[in-house]
Protein backbone atom coordinates (compact mmCIF):
# COMPACT_ATOMS: atom_id res chain seq x y z
CA UNK A 1 0.00 0.00 0.00
CA UNK A 2 1.21 3.66 -0.80
CA UNK A 3 2.37 5.78 2.17
CA UNK A 4 -1.49 7.54 2.84
CA UNK A 5 -0.17 10.62 4.87
CA UNK A 6 2.63 13.05 5.74
CA UNK A 7 2.60 15.62 8.61
CA UNK A 8 5.44 17.80 10.07
CA UNK A 9 4.84 19.85 13.31
CA UNK A 10 6.87 21.92 15.96
CA UNK A 11 7.70 19.70 19.39
CA UNK A 12 8.34 23.13 21.15
CA UNK A 13 7.70 22.36 24.56
CA UNK A 14 5.96 25.51 25.23
CA UNK A 15 3.10 24.70 22.87
CA UNK A 16 2.11 22.07 25.33
CA UNK A 17 2.61 24.27 28.75
CA UNK A 18 -0.66 25.94 29.93
CA UNK A 19 -0.80 29.22 29.31
CA UNK A 20 0.19 31.30 32.93
CA UNK A 21 2.03 30.01 35.30
CA UNK A 22 3.02 26.81 34.16
CA UNK A 23 4.12 29.01 30.81
CA UNK A 24 5.50 31.39 33.02
CA UNK A 25 7.78 29.31 34.82
CA UNK A 26 9.37 28.00 31.89
CA UNK A 27 9.92 31.56 30.10
CA UNK A 28 11.61 32.32 33.82
CA UNK A 29 14.38 29.83 33.54
CA UNK A 30 14.52 30.63 29.04
CA UNK A 31 14.89 34.19 30.08
CA UNK A 32 17.76 33.52 32.66
CA UNK A 33 19.54 32.24 29.81
CA UNK A 34 18.62 34.63 27.44
CA UNK A 35 17.77 37.98 29.31
CA UNK A 36 18.11 40.16 26.04
CA UNK A 37 15.16 38.66 24.92
CA UNK A 38 13.01 39.42 28.44
CA UNK A 39 11.31 42.66 26.65
CA UNK A 40 9.39 40.65 24.26
CA UNK A 41 8.18 37.82 26.62
CA UNK A 42 4.27 37.52 25.88
CA UNK A 43 1.76 38.28 27.76
CA UNK A 44 -1.21 35.98 28.97
CA UNK A 45 -3.21 37.29 26.38
CA UNK A 46 -0.54 36.58 23.77
CA UNK A 47 0.07 33.13 25.40
CA UNK A 48 -3.39 32.21 24.45
CA UNK A 49 -3.53 33.34 21.13
CA UNK A 50 -0.91 31.02 20.33
CA UNK A 51 -2.16 27.66 22.16
CA UNK A 52 -5.49 28.54 20.12
CA UNK A 53 -3.42 28.98 16.75
CA UNK A 54 -1.55 25.75 17.39
CA UNK A 55 -4.87 23.99 18.54
CA UNK A 56 -6.03 24.93 14.61
CA UNK A 57 -2.99 24.14 12.92
CA UNK A 58 -2.92 20.60 14.98
CA UNK A 59 -6.36 20.04 14.11
CA UNK A 60 -5.70 20.23 10.60
CA UNK A 61 -2.88 18.10 10.58
CA UNK A 62 -4.75 15.27 13.29
CA UNK A 63 -8.24 15.63 10.68
CA UNK A 64 -5.64 14.98 7.43
CA UNK A 65 -3.88 12.08 9.63
CA UNK A 66 -7.59 10.61 10.80
CA UNK A 67 -8.53 10.62 6.44
CA UNK A 68 -5.80 9.33 5.44
CA UNK A 69 -7.11 5.94 7.92
CA UNK A 70 -3.26 5.03 8.48
CA UNK A 71 -2.78 1.57 10.30
CA UNK A 72 0.63 2.62 11.69
CA UNK A 73 2.72 6.12 12.28
CA UNK A 74 6.16 6.56 11.35
CA UNK A 75 7.40 9.36 13.92
CA UNK A 76 10.79 10.84 13.30
CA UNK A 77 12.51 13.04 15.43
CA UNK A 78 15.42 13.72 17.28
CA UNK A 79 16.89 12.88 20.79
CA UNK A 80 17.98 14.99 23.50
CA UNK A 81 20.03 13.04 25.36
CA UNK A 82 17.53 11.73 26.73
CA UNK A 83 18.57 7.84 24.82
CA UNK A 84 21.64 8.73 23.41
CA UNK A 85 24.74 10.57 25.22
CA UNK A 86 28.20 11.37 23.68
CA UNK A 87 29.83 7.53 24.56
CA UNK A 88 26.96 6.75 21.78
CA UNK A 89 25.14 8.95 19.24
CA UNK A 90 23.57 6.80 16.29
CA UNK A 91 22.82 9.36 13.45
CA UNK A 92 19.73 7.19 12.23
CA UNK A 93 17.83 5.06 15.02
CA UNK A 94 15.05 2.33 14.48
CA UNK A 95 13.43 1.08 17.68
CA UNK A 96 12.90 -2.57 17.68
CA UNK A 97 10.39 -2.57 21.19
CA UNK A 98 7.04 -3.78 21.84
CA UNK A 99 5.91 -0.54 23.03
CA UNK A 100 6.96 2.82 24.21
CA UNK A 101 6.54 5.04 26.58
CA UNK A 102 7.42 8.53 28.03
CA UNK A 103 6.14 11.46 30.38
CA UNK A 104 6.04 15.02 29.86
CA UNK A 105 4.82 17.27 32.98
CA UNK A 106 1.65 15.48 33.82
CA UNK A 107 0.80 14.39 30.70
CA UNK A 108 1.89 10.22 30.30
CA UNK A 109 1.78 8.35 26.75
CA UNK A 110 2.17 4.89 25.83
CA UNK A 111 2.01 3.14 22.27
CA UNK A 112 2.23 -0.24 20.87
CA UNK A 113 5.80 0.16 18.86
CA UNK A 114 5.64 -1.60 15.22
CA UNK A 115 8.41 -3.43 15.29
CA UNK A 116 7.53 -5.37 12.14
CA UNK A 117 7.88 -2.73 10.43
CA UNK A 118 11.10 -1.15 11.76
CA UNK A 119 12.78 -3.97 10.79
CA UNK A 120 11.70 -4.05 7.33
CA UNK A 121 13.31 -0.26 6.82
CA UNK A 122 16.53 -1.68 8.09
CA UNK A 123 16.34 -4.47 5.91
CA UNK A 124 15.80 -1.92 3.25
CA UNK A 125 18.73 -0.23 4.38
CA UNK A 126 21.15 -2.86 5.00
CA UNK A 127 20.34 -3.76 0.93
CA UNK A 128 20.54 0.06 -0.37
CA UNK A 129 24.24 0.80 1.66
CA UNK A 130 22.31 2.12 4.77
CA UNK A 131 23.29 1.21 8.07
CA UNK A 132 20.77 2.21 10.61
CA UNK A 133 21.63 1.41 14.39
CA UNK A 134 18.41 0.50 16.36
CA UNK A 135 17.29 -1.05 19.47
CA UNK A 136 14.81 -1.82 21.85
CA UNK A 137 14.80 0.50 25.37
CA UNK A 138 13.87 4.09 24.75
CA UNK A 139 12.18 6.47 26.54
CA UNK A 140 9.14 8.71 24.56
CA UNK A 141 10.39 12.32 25.20
CA UNK A 142 8.81 16.06 24.15
CA UNK A 143 10.34 15.70 20.56
CA UNK A 144 7.87 13.15 20.36
CA UNK A 145 4.97 13.38 22.40
CA UNK A 146 4.24 17.13 22.31
CA UNK A 147 2.81 16.83 18.93
CA UNK A 148 1.23 13.48 19.56
CA UNK A 149 -0.55 14.94 22.18
CA UNK A 150 -2.52 16.65 20.06
CA UNK A 151 -2.19 14.41 16.51
CA UNK A 152 -2.73 10.75 18.20
CA UNK A 153 -4.31 11.22 21.81
CA UNK A 154 -5.62 7.62 22.16
CA UNK A 155 -2.77 4.77 21.62
CA UNK A 156 -5.22 3.90 18.76
CA UNK A 157 -2.70 2.63 15.91
CA UNK A 158 1.38 2.04 16.76
CA UNK A 159 3.95 4.28 16.29
CA UNK A 160 7.22 3.72 14.76
CA UNK A 161 10.05 6.31 16.60
CA UNK A 162 13.31 6.93 14.24
CA UNK A 163 15.42 8.83 15.31
CA UNK A 164 17.97 11.62 13.96
CA UNK A 165 20.99 13.15 15.56
CA UNK A 166 20.38 16.92 15.01
CA UNK A 167 21.63 17.78 18.39
CA UNK A 168 25.56 16.69 18.35
CA UNK A 169 28.24 17.37 15.59
CA UNK A 170 28.33 15.81 13.22
CA UNK A 171 24.86 15.91 12.21
CA UNK A 172 23.75 14.08 8.76
CA UNK A 173 23.42 16.36 5.58
CA UNK A 174 19.67 17.25 4.08
CA UNK A 175 20.49 14.83 1.25
CA UNK A 176 21.10 11.89 3.83
CA UNK A 177 17.80 12.64 5.93
CA UNK A 178 16.39 12.96 2.15
CA UNK A 179 17.59 9.46 1.22
CA UNK A 180 16.29 8.44 4.10
CA UNK A 181 12.68 9.25 3.48
CA UNK A 182 13.31 7.70 0.14
CA UNK A 183 14.00 4.46 1.28
CA UNK A 184 10.97 4.91 4.35
CA UNK A 185 8.60 5.91 1.12
CA UNK A 186 9.55 2.48 -0.78
CA UNK A 187 8.82 0.17 2.02
CA UNK A 188 5.79 1.86 3.05
CA UNK A 189 4.28 1.78 -0.87
CA UNK A 190 5.52 -2.17 -0.55
CA UNK A 191 3.96 -2.18 3.41
CA UNK A 192 0.91 -4.19 3.69
CA UNK A 193 -0.86 -1.54 5.89
CA UNK A 194 -1.13 1.87 5.52
CA UNK A 195 1.26 4.43 6.46
CA UNK A 196 1.61 7.58 7.72
CA UNK A 197 4.57 9.39 8.76
CA UNK A 198 4.46 12.47 11.13
CA UNK A 199 7.94 14.80 11.80
CA UNK A 200 8.89 16.58 14.45
CA UNK A 201 10.76 19.46 15.32
CA UNK A 202 11.93 23.17 15.06
CA UNK A 203 11.22 25.31 13.57
CA UNK A 204 14.19 28.60 13.37
CA UNK A 205 15.32 28.13 17.41
CA UNK A 206 19.60 27.74 19.22
CA UNK A 207 19.09 25.88 21.74
CA UNK A 208 22.40 26.06 24.36
CA UNK A 209 23.67 28.23 22.12
CA UNK A 210 24.43 31.73 22.62
CA UNK A 211 21.72 33.22 20.06
CA UNK A 212 19.40 30.89 22.34
CA UNK A 213 15.78 33.52 21.63
CA UNK A 214 16.69 34.42 18.13
CA UNK A 215 14.53 32.77 15.71
CA UNK A 216 15.25 33.54 11.81
CA UNK A 217 11.72 33.89 10.83
CA UNK A 218 12.94 34.66 7.04
CA UNK A 219 14.63 31.66 6.27
CA UNK A 220 11.45 29.79 8.05
CA UNK A 221 9.01 31.54 6.14
CA UNK A 222 11.17 30.83 2.66
CA UNK A 223 11.12 26.54 3.78
CA UNK A 224 7.37 26.30 4.08
CA UNK A 225 7.34 28.63 0.93
CA UNK A 226 9.72 25.84 -0.55
CA UNK A 227 7.47 23.03 0.35
CA UNK A 228 3.87 24.54 -1.00
CA UNK A 229 5.27 24.58 -3.94
CA UNK A 230 6.63 20.87 -3.87
CA UNK A 231 10.45 22.11 -4.56
CA UNK A 232 11.28 19.93 -1.06
CA UNK A 233 14.03 18.01 -3.06
CA UNK A 234 15.60 21.57 -4.02
CA UNK A 235 16.31 21.36 0.27
CA UNK A 236 18.15 18.32 -0.09
CA UNK A 237 20.94 20.52 -1.49
CA UNK A 238 21.31 22.73 1.18
CA UNK A 239 24.36 22.42 3.57
CA UNK A 240 24.41 21.48 7.08
CA UNK A 241 26.09 24.94 8.03
CA UNK A 242 23.09 26.53 6.25
CA UNK A 243 20.49 25.62 7.87
CA UNK A 244 22.18 25.65 11.15
CA UNK A 245 23.23 29.10 10.73
CA UNK A 246 19.26 29.93 10.88
CA UNK A 247 18.64 27.84 13.88
CA UNK A 248 17.02 24.72 11.85
CA UNK A 249 18.93 22.07 12.43
CA UNK A 250 15.79 19.70 13.49
CA UNK A 251 14.80 20.51 10.09
CA UNK A 252 16.53 17.27 9.37
CA UNK A 253 13.53 15.29 10.60
CA UNK A 254 11.40 17.59 8.30
CA UNK A 255 14.04 16.15 5.34
CA UNK A 256 13.21 12.67 6.22
CA UNK A 257 9.42 13.61 5.15
CA UNK A 258 10.11 15.34 2.44
CA UNK A 259 12.27 12.55 1.07
CA UNK A 260 8.90 10.42 1.31
CA UNK A 261 6.54 13.15 -0.43
CA UNK A 262 8.63 13.53 -2.89
CA UNK A 263 7.50 16.14 -4.66
CA UNK A 264 4.14 16.54 -3.43
CA UNK A 265 2.85 20.31 -2.80
CA UNK A 266 2.00 20.93 0.56
CA UNK A 267 -1.60 21.19 1.39
CA UNK A 268 -1.87 22.98 4.68
CA UNK A 269 1.23 25.33 6.10
CA UNK A 270 0.84 27.38 9.57
CA UNK A 271 3.77 29.37 10.94
CA UNK A 272 3.92 31.41 14.26
CA UNK A 273 6.83 32.58 15.86
CA UNK A 274 6.52 32.23 20.13
CA UNK A 275 8.45 35.25 21.10
CA UNK A 276 10.10 32.87 23.26
CA UNK A 277 12.54 30.53 21.69
CA UNK A 278 10.76 28.85 18.49
CA UNK A 279 9.13 29.75 15.19
CA UNK A 280 6.63 27.23 15.33
CA UNK A 281 5.53 25.49 12.41
CA UNK A 282 3.14 23.11 10.75
CA UNK A 283 2.68 21.04 7.83
CA UNK A 284 0.60 18.70 5.98
CA UNK A 285 0.72 17.12 2.98
CA UNK A 286 -2.44 14.88 1.43
CA UNK A 287 -1.55 12.00 -0.47
CA UNK A 288 -3.21 9.99 -2.70
CA UNK A 289 -4.36 6.54 -0.47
Amino acid sequence: MPLVAAVAASHAPNILLEPGAEWDEFMALHYRMAPQAAASKPSLEAQQKLRRDAEKAFSVLRADLEAAKPDVLIVVANDQFVNFFHNNIPTFFVTLADEVKGQFTRHKFHYRNHKELGRAILRAGLESGIDFSFGEYIELQHTQVVPLYFLLPEAKIPILPIYVNTWADPIPTPRRCYQIGELIRKVADGWKERVAILATGGLSHFPGSPRIGQIDTGFDHQLLQIMREGKGRSLADYSVEKICQAGDSEFLNWMVALGTVGDAKASATFYMPDSVATGWGFVSWKLSS
